[in-house]
């Protein structure tokens, strides 16, 4: 079955009135959310504000541009959704891997719906907490050298920034329920698409004091084209294992006997791996853009660390990073194990293989196999944009600052669009409707 949405299936869609009034839902919803990105955090001083991300200043590169992008240029606004969702998705991935490595955790998380809500709580425990340790950590780098930050000024923007995470929280609940699912994935993305057309006006501002630069803007956008169009194809790439159920008689009623397969995707990991190495190679950074420029080791590390960026080393480095943590996270987030077991107890075996142990160790050497491939792709996503970028650097003479392609931002722009797809298609197929199961 077709993901692909014409126009056609997408006007077909907006005529079912339960599927047209989720969609309108979800256009309310974000409106809201762009909306309350340009409301200022009271208390809030916006020279030290600019001064900290104006260019050369503390706040402008690292993590801070990172959660920047995904707050769709609230950060740099200092708006009330200033920390985006960043320390929910911070807590989310924390909380997998502690429902991984934690027994009882896995317990709770395997109890049902009710395990499955306390987990949820938890995770929103989590989430307020991080955003306070967040809040506190930038308004003290954007007050460090101008005395004391700690006042009920100060004070009144964090609690401002941790209620505008509280928000975006519950905003993402609703988009989910009331909408067509994918609410937090949804947030980032518009966050992400919100911030191309001030890139793009940008850039174009400086295309009129040299116009070499709109040949520059021409090869980066034909090759933001070509990555989208590989990013569709490998997204959309599963390995299907055929699973089959042997039959069973209880009473006189049957049971089982059906065909199906378990897909496991290429990307089985998703964005995290890249969303964990970027967060490594950004902290050194981060940090020694913080302290005070006068101290000796600081302007040796800063120097070695530019010196770093511009070599090859750099590139290295954070391809065998995104590899590394796509290994480690496919093997928490997918257990194969229990996956073999749940396979035996409900009668279901993979034809030709025995069940327990040799299916196990049957899905656990297709997983890793599929997972190398996932793992080079996901690498190559994380440092394409600065091979881009050197690329058009060198065919045009012209640096792109303003307007630079991320391999995570497409990465996630498509993939969310592609399961808001599927979602919608799930809607169709659930009333019976053709729609986008062509």
């Amino acid at each position: 079955m077709s993901t692909t949405a014409t126009p056609q299936t997408l006007m077909q869609s907006w005529n079912v009135p339960e599927v047209r009034k989720r969609l309108l839902f979800v256009l309310y919803a974000l409106l809201i959310y762009v909306f309350c990105t340009h409301i200022p955090a009271p208390g809030i001083d916006m020279g030290f504000v600019e001064r900290f991300f104006q260019e050369g200043g503390a706040g402008s590169g690292g993590l801070f541009n990172f959660i920047d992008l995904f707050s769709g240029g609230a950060l740099k606004r200092f708006s009330i959704l200033a920390l985006g969702v960043m320390p929910y998705i911070n807590a989310s991935i924390m909380m997998q891997l502690m429902v991984a490595v934690d027994p009882k955790l896995k317990e709770i998380q395997q109890e049902g719906d009710d395990g499955r809500k306390k987990i949820s709580k938890w995770t929103r425990y989590l989430a307020i907490f991080l955003a306070f340790l967040q809040g506190g950590g930038l308004m003290m780098s954007i007050y460090s050298g101008e005395g004391s930050w700690i006042n009920l000024d100060t004070l009144t923007a964090m609690f401002s920034v941790v209620a505008g995470t509280c928000f975006l929280m519950w905003l993402g609940d609703e988009i989910s329920n009331k909408g067509i699912g994918n609410g937090v994935s949804l947030i980032i993305t518009i966050g992400i698409v919100a911030g191309i057309p001030r890139q793009i006006y940008n850039e174009l501002k400086l295309a009129g004091v040299a116009q070499t630069r709109i040949l520059a803007l021409i090869l980066l956008f034909v090759f933001a084209i070509a990555v989208t169009f590989g990013i569709v194809f490998i997204q959309l790439s599963i390995r299907r294992i055929p699973v089959q159920y042997a039959r069973r008689q209880i009473g006189r009623k049957i049971y089982g006997g059906q065909s199906t397969y378990l897909p496991i995707k290429l990307t089985q990991a998703g964005v995290i791996p890249i969303i964990f190495a970027l967060s490594v190679v950004m902290v050194p950074q981060t940090i020694f853009q913080i302290l005070p420029k006068h101290i000796g080791w600081v302007e040796a590390g800063n120097s070695l660390l530019a010196n770093f960026q511009r070599s090859g080393w750099y590139i290295f480095v954070e391809f065998a990073l995104v590899f590394l943590f796509t290994f480690i996270y496919t093997a928490v987030t997918f257990n194969t194990q229990d996956i073999a077991e749940n396979l035996k107890k409900n009668n279901g075996f993979i034809p030709g293989i025995r069940p327990g142990k040799q299916t196990f160790d049957f899905l656990d050497k297709v997983l890793h196999r599929v997972t190398f491939f996932g793992a080079v792709f996901l690498g190559l996503i994380a440092i394409i944009p600065v091979i881009i970028n050197n690329l058009v650097e060198a065919v045009t003479h012209i640096q792109i600052t303003s307007f630079w392609i991320g391999g995570t931002s497409l990465l996630i722009v498509v993939g969310v669009a592609l399961d808001t797809v599927q979602q919608m298609q799930a809607h169709m197929i659930m009333r019976h409707y053709s729609g986008f199961g062509k």
